[in-house]
């Protein structure tokens, strides 16, 4: 049990969210970085995400909402800063599907901005 308030949301790409449900975890820290490759998951909390979407999924129509709940996690959950120096919850291990409460698909819009307002 994480005692970081939740809930957490990362970016998954479809495929990889599929890919995760066959298997039981989702195992992937960013876009085109596995959780082996770094070590933890890089997660936003709800006023970050819009951000996060804009800095690096631009243009991509292929993008769910992974809802997390830290409660259900059985691994580390710390709160790190960025080089940016903003903080965010990093996930120290895979994270099971039931932790995940929800996976929306995310719109993109005309100019190739994901649209997180519905689903944060």
């Amino acid at each position: 049990m994480s005692d970081v308030p939740g809930p957490l949301l990362h970016l998954a790409v479809a495929g990889e969210w599929e890919r995760a449900r066959a298997r039981g975890s989702y195992q992937r820290s960013t876009i085109d970085t596995s959780l082996e490759e770094e070590g933890f998951i890089h997660c936003s909390f709800p006023e970050q995400v819009q951000a996060t979407a804009d800095r690096y999924y631009r243009g991509r129509d292929d993008i769910v909402l992974l809802r997390i709940d830290p409660d259900r996690l059985d691994v580390d959950v710390v709160v790190e800063e960025a080089r940016s120096g903003e903080r965010f919850p990093h996930v120290y291990g895979p994270i099971p599907v039931d932790a995940v409460t929800s996976a929306e698909p995310v719109p993109m819009g005309p100019d190739g901005r994901l649209d997180l307002g519905r689903n944060r």
